[in-house]
């Protein structure tokens, strides 16, 4: 029998707002301990909680880029348990009336589009942080304590872990365009929980799910998934049965282990919040934030393809990180060549930013210079050896190209008959080469290229000259 998988993804993600959700202590990462603290985020007795408008902005702009029905009333409610990182004995969420709901995500997965839709998403407080010490303690910060979350909650429609993974990428890359997230899963701005079963090819109905925790990289979201996956069906194939439970992935053992039963809601005691009053926001507050929305990675990824004829795959590059988008639309302005910026980006930027480890908001070539250095590639002033040349040199010294072009005397028209001298000499030079092309080994012509442009300096044309070898080969 063959089986199928069912996964249904929980992400929370933290907002980067000034301050926390309910108080105004600043919300930041990294700080001393229990250095931004006041008596609402320490839960202490008669301390009221008040509502960050910027958490509701934010929110507003995540749920309509999800394309979610926005409720114009939504209510806050006490999540009960008890647990050392939540000061109050409970947590300040929403519970039936949610913020927002009905949504979708589409992307491309595996040549098809895939949709997943999403049912609910809520605002939230954060709990405090445990920290886990080597003699056996665990010592408490309450920085993070009230640091706004917003929890998105899927529907069962991912079918493979590595569905799961594109989804969160496609969805981080959203958020991360709305700048309301970094989405930094190793500063725990994203955390994921995935509902995993599994169930007969074609049935309908869905198996037992399981809740997986301690995901905490898009790695082991995918590893985790395929391992449970496995395991499910192991269990079913041997005549096994499936327990509803939340399990752990353990990055060291590299399998999922059991951790507890898993709740239901009512063990939760949820009710409304008596301090908070239900929050009311109206359609023109929604029809504001819809009209200040960014063009979208998926918007952008479309207009690449579609109309600026740029290839999928460096659309998709381009796309990821929406300063690098920025920065290659900056540069578009300085060329009628869309896709040779769309190369240049993708390319030598991208590679440079991943060798140095950095951003391209500290780059220090701006996209003006970048532009005015490709102008010159466009207009055959310099060959693209040349333009690379260039790059790299503006990169070290932060001087313009058209200085280095000038100091390097790179802008130099070649005389055609001087080409021509060079790919006859490059031919007579190489005999052997020149009999394996004629006996049907093409690629050995990139050695006669390389002999051209080391007689030229690399300032001839290798695209010109792999032509006019062409010619004089095939047609001697």
């Amino acid at each position: 029998m063959e089986y199928e998988a069912v996964i249904g993804l929980e992400i929370h993600i933290q907002l980067k707002t000034k301050t926390k959700l309910f108080c105004s202590c600043p919300n930041l990462y990294g700080e001393d301990p229990n250095t931004l603290v006041c008596p609402v985020c320490l839960g202490l007795p008669g301390a009221l909680p008040v509502l960050n408008g910027e958490a509701v902005r934010f929110a507003t702009a995540v749920a309509l880029a999800f394309n979610m029905k926005v409720h114009t009333t939504s209510v806050f409610y006490r999540k009960n348990y008890f647990y050392p990182d939540l000061p109050k004995g409970y947590q300040i969420t929403q519970y039936t009336q949610s913020f927002s709901t009905d949504g979708y995500l589409q992307f491309e997965h595996e040549g098809t589009i895939k949709k997943v839709r999403i049912e609910r998403m809520n605002l939230e407080e954060e709990a405090a942080k445990s920290v886990h010490t080597e003699d056996g303690h665990t010592l408490l910060d309450f920085n993070r304590s009230g640091v706004p979350l917003l929890e998105i909650v899927t529907y069962p429609d991912i079918r493979s872990a590595r569905e799961a993974r594109v989804f969160l990428e496609k969805l981080r890359e959203t958020i991360r365009y709305l700048d309301v997230s970094g989405c930094d899963m190793e500063k725990g701005q994203m955390r994921v929980d995935s509902n995993v079963s599994v169930r007969p090819v074609g049935e309908k109905e869905l198996g037992t799910k399981v809740e997986m925790k301690n995901l905490n990289t898009f790695k082991s979201v995918e590893e985790a998934l395929n391992y449970e996956i496995h395991r499910q069906i192991e269990v079913l194939k041997s005549g096994g049965e499936i327990f509803q439970e939340t399990r752990m992935w353990d990055d060291f053992e590299r399998k999922t282990k059991s951790m507890r039963t898993k709740e239901e809601a009512h063990d939760y005691r949820y009710f409304p919040d008596p301090d908070l009053l239900p929050l009311v926001i109206d359609d023109a507050f929604i029809k504001e934030i819809k009209s200040s929305l960014p063009e979208l990675p998926s918007e952008r990824y479309r207009k690449y393809v579609d109309e600026w004829k740029i290839p999928p795959q460096i659309a998709h590059t381009l796309t990821q990180e929406k300063g690098i988008s920025d920065y290659f639309e900056e540069i578009t302005k300085y060329l009628n060549d869309k896709r040779l910026a769309a190369n240049f980006v993708a390319t030598e930027v991208v590679r440079f930013l991943k060798s140095g480890d950095f951003g391209i908001e500290s780059f220090s070539v701006t996209p003006e210079e970048a532009g005015k250095l490709l102008r010159f590639l466009e207009e055959k002033k310099i060959t693209h050896t040349a333009m690379k040349q260039v790059f790299y040199e503006m990169v070290e010294t932060s001087k313009r190209a058209h200085e280095i072009i000038r100091e390097k005397g790179l802008v130099e028209t070649l005389k055609k008959e001087q080409v021509f001298q060079w790919i006859k000499e490059a031919i007579e030079n190489n005999p052997q080469i020149v009999e394996k092309y004629r006996s049907g080994k093409k690629s050995v012509i990139a050695v006669l290229i390389g002999s051209v442009m080391r007689q030229s300096k690399g300032k001839a044309d290798p695209k010109e000259v792999r032509v006019l070898l062409e010619k004089e080969l095939e047609g001697s």
